[in-house]
């Protein structure tokens, strides 16, 4: 079966420790310049056709201080699409490995897909659809017990229950701002670190920057692990959208997912 690729674009966070780096300073926003990366890093991931830099476009390390293990970073990358989109990612993996950069268990890989075709409608329905595949996907992930308390905790049950009386009266984009924000609505959704982002479906992405995030995967440097994860989530919100091809493809892509995720262990 082929991936099942829409136009929408995605955008990765790559978490590792033990990256090689001595002394980076000044920090621009969190953004490492990239003159005080490691030249022959550098060198790779321009040669893989990785433009670096610290802007929104390119790829760009930044601080993370939750990582655990020593000279822990977090490598964003620009908004990505397609089988090239996919390419970039794997690449980017295979030089962080090379270079000797680690993942632990306090290390993610998050997935953010751009949504400005999202209204309540498909928010309610990815909502659902989570209820449905979070404990699957928290199932399949060996050794993630500690993130799932912390960084990607699971959605609250009072949401599902707002979402069955949602039948009666559909829910409006007010209604899930304060379901999602409880009492910090409306105004939570103003704040970058917000702690309702350190969920495993991170909805407080979509009002702070028009994306969702998926955080329930821990730290990866396996190409073909992220490319599954990528296609699974990819399909989450396709399906959500209400598209046939994604609803039909999920299992598939998450059985392939899950066969990927299992062989880390």
């Amino acid at each position: 079966m082929e991936p099942f690729l829409s136009d929408r674009t995605f955008g990765v966070e790559i978490e590792v420790f033990h990256f090689p780096y001595g002394f980076f300073l000044p920090i621009d926003n969190g953004v490492m310049p990239v003159y005080r990366l490691p030249h022959a890093l550098v060198k790779d991931f321009e040669e893989a056709g990785l433009r670096l830099g610290g802007e929104e476009d390119t790829w760009r390390f930044t601080q993370d201080s939750t990582i655990l293990g020593g000279r822990g970073v977090e490598l964003q990358s620009p908004p990505l699409k397609g089988e090239e989109g996919l390419k970039q990612v794997r690449a980017a993996m295979d030089i962080l490995r090379f270079h000797g950069a680690r993942v632990n268990g306090s290390c993610g890989f998050h997935v953010h897909h751009h949504a400005p075709d999202f209204g309540p409608r498909e928010l309610v329905s990815l909502l659902e659809l989570m209820f449905h595949w979070e404990p699957l996907i928290y199932g399949a992930i060996p050794g993630n017990g500690e993130r799932r308390k912390s960084s990607c905790r699971p959605l609250p049950p009072e949401t599902l229950d707002a979402l069955r009386s949602g039948k009666k009266e559909p829910l409006t984009m007010d209604d899930l701002e304060g379901l999602w924000y409880g009492e910090d609505a409306p105004y939570g959704k103003k704040e970058r670190y917000h702690d309702s982002r350190n969920r495993g479906l991170n909805l407080h992405s979509y009002w702070f920057r028009g994306t969702v995030e998926f955080r329930y995967m821990k730290g990866t440097l396996d190409g073909n692990v992220a490319e599954k994860w990528i296609l699974f989530t990819h399909c989450l919100m396709e399906a959500a959208r209400g598209r046939k091809e994604g609803l039909t493809s999920l299992p598939v892509r998450f059985n392939e997912w899950k066969a990927a995720v299992g062989s880390l262990e």
